[in-house]
């Protein structure tokens, strides 16, 4: 029989495809964690990504054996073809106990961490578990072995139907992505919630597009969904133990966030309002990191007291936030009012899954229009709270000039020289940052004005000494502070993309000045106790701690990005990307010759998983 290369690939083909039933067989180690669907959807979905998406897998496994079948004969082209089998199985093998013990997948970071967690602080295995591993390998080896010198050089399997497995397997794959499409845009938590415990699974949406169409009423479907009673993710242990929250009197609650606002443009010249109204009845937190350099991981920080690594699994739950869902329970009225879309940026079906009648956006033609829209709104709206029962309220004015750069003709511009339009295209290492991030403080100062309205109504009314205020930012902006091209966030987590302003003020707040180490996660628990009177411990529900606690300094906080962490310590940053690569830098984002993980590596990776 002629080893012809048509015959290499067929062979390898068909060894490809009978890992099908191993990997299958493999993957059934994720189910524990797997909220078994009971509807229809759900079970399409289940059973279209079970045979689709690893069917992929396995077909792309196979083309490193379709290049080296050009080179190599089929005597030899087995050996490779093992190595890569026991490889596949072994890697899926170790992805299902690391997903297990984490909730995210193997990664270059994870395996770095095991070859420097010389304690064992995070890997602990005994004797028994390494012969386990060992012998795992050594079946692996020769099973793939077997098989591949009977498929390969025996050409075993030739009436396999290929042609027919690939055709389903893509099939199969196309239909997935479709059903997780509509699934998404109709937010069917039964589809949703099976996205994160696959490997590599990147699943399609378009509900922007649909809704672009006229096909689909974002506000009807999520309203139609939205339960404060609804079951908590199931996999997640959170809260850990049911929560016991009864305030006597409560106050009410306004969080004010500025979107992109940096820490250094806090202050008499750049926020004059807010300056004069707290700068001396307020607590102001020096050395405040946001839990994210993105508007998604910093404001899911602030809400929920957790870390970045459970924001997909909220997402794909549709899991909202404790520390709304106890408001509603409580009796607050709600009043959410953002400038950008809320459903943009996924908090429709995250922080705010649970409030049917969610305002989702504001209308107008720039930021600063729909700021300026937006605070009336929001002024209209609590003067229709006089008129109802004596109730508390919670309230989130979101704006977003900041981010935008914009700033109306006829606003005050104390920062100069400013440019007057935003050309992303004319940035770059070269570029005077000046003009820029006076555009910027001048947003800033614009959006201030507005808070000063907000502010005086709160006193007219005489709600100013009975509310809550927490005034901060989602994240902060770069303007290539070091010298390194960073502009914009999303990119670092150096100070100018995650140290902002944090200042409260109300009922049971002291004024002052906080010089110690806090964070976005330490929000939620603070208003869980002093708000709404919960008695648990902040471990049940939350990763941070009491932002009111005395003499509170953090030895080191957590943010994410989209993609990738950073641990920042006093004196570095470890930043881990979405690839598993990581890097030790200090400050200036410059890296630290020989520096190895710190402690608080380890600690973070065990909080990572406090919940799961």
């Amino acid at each position: 029989m002629h080893d012809t290369l048509r015959r290499r690939w067929r062979t390898t083909l068909v060894f490809a495809l009978l890992q099908l039933p191993l990997v299958w067989l493999v993957a059934l180690r994720y189910t524990p964690y797997l909220a078994l669907p009971h509807d229809a959807m759900g079970i399409a979905y289940l059973v279209l990504t079970w045979i689709g998406h690893f069917g992929m897998l396995v077909l792309l496994g196979w083309l490193p054996l379709g290049i080296l079948a050009l080179v190599l004969k089929s005597r030899w082209l087995w050996l490779p073809a093992t190595l890569l089998g026991a490889l596949g199985l072994c890697a899926l093998l170790l992805d299902t106990v690391v997903y297990a013990q984490y909730r995210f997948h193997v990664n270059l970071f994870m395996v770095s961490l095991f070859l420097n967690d010389k304690n064992g602080e995070i890997f602990d295995f005994t004797t028994s578990t390494w012969l386990v591993v060992g012998a795992c390998v050594v079946v692996a080896l020769a099973l793939e072995a077997w098989l591949a010198r009977r498929v390969i050089i025996g050409d075993r399997g030739r009436r396999l139907p290929k042609g027919l497995i690939c055709g389903v397997i893509l099939l199969t794959l196309i239909g997935s992505h479709v059903v997780h499409l509509i699934a998404d845009a109709r937010y069917m938590r039964s589809v949703t919630q099976q996205v994160g415990i696959y490997p590599l699974l990147f699943p399609a949406t378009a509900k922007d597009f649909m809704e672009k169409h006229g096909w689909l009423d974002p506000r009807a479907a999520r309203a139609e969904r939205a339960d404060i009673d609804g079951k908590q993710a199931q996999n997640l242990d959170w809260p850990k133990h049911p929560l016991s929250c009864q305030a006597d009197s409560p106050p009410n609650v306004l969080v004010v966030l500025i979107d992109s606002w940096r820490a250094d443009e806090y202050g008499p010249k750049n926020t004059p309002n807010l300056y004069a109204a707290l700068d001396a009845s307020g607590r102001r937190y020096l050395d405040h990191f946001s839990g994210g350099n993105a508007t998604r991981n910093g404001t899911m920080s602030l809400f929920y007291g957790l870390t970045g690594n459970y924001y997909a699994y909220l997402d794909n739950t549709q899991t909202p936030a404790l520390l709304i869902t106890q408001m509603q329970k409580q009796g607050y009225a709600m009043g959410i009012f953002a400038s950008a879309s809320l459903n943009g940026i996924g908090f429709d079906r995250t922080i705010f899954s649970s409030i049917k009648s969610l305002r989702l956006r504001t209308q107008g033609p720039t930021p600063a229009a729909r700021d300026r829209q937006m605070t009336d709104d929001w002024l209209a709206w609590l003067s229709q709270q006089e008129h109802k029962d004596t109730q508390p309220w919670f309230g989130m004015l979101f704006y977003d000039a900041p981010h935008g750069y914009d700033v109306p003709a006829d606003a005050e511009q104390p920062y100069q020289p400013s440019v007057q339009d935003m050309n992303y295209l004319k940035l770059g290492p070269d570029t005077d940052p000046t003009p820029y991030f006076n555009r910027h403080r001048n947003a800033v100062h614009y959006d201030d004005t507005l808070l000063g309205e907000v502010i005086d109504d709160l006193k007219a009314r005489g709600e100013w000494d009975n509310t809550l205020l927490v005034v901060t930012a989602d994240h902060g902006q770069s303007f290539n502070d070091f010298g390194k091209n960073y502009w914009g966030h999303n990119s670092n987590f150096a100070a100018p993309q995650t140290h902002v302003p944090m200042i409260l003020h109300g009922p049971g707040v002291d004024p002052g000045r906080v010089d110690g180490m806090t964070s976005h996660l330490d929000v939620a628990p603070m208003l869980m106790r002093h708000a709404l009177g919960c008695t648990n411990p902040l471990s049940d529900y939350a990763q941070g701690v009491d932002l009111l606690t005395p003499g509170i300094d953090q030895p080191w906080v957590q943010a994410s990005s989209y993609l990738d962490y950073g641990i920042i310590e006093p004196s570095r940053i470890t930043v881990i990307d979405g690839a598993g690569q990581w890097q030790i830098l200090d400050h200036r984002l410059d890296p630290i010759p020989g520096a190895e993980f710190s402690p608080a590596v380890f600690q973070a990776i065990q909080d990572f998983r406090a919940f799961y």
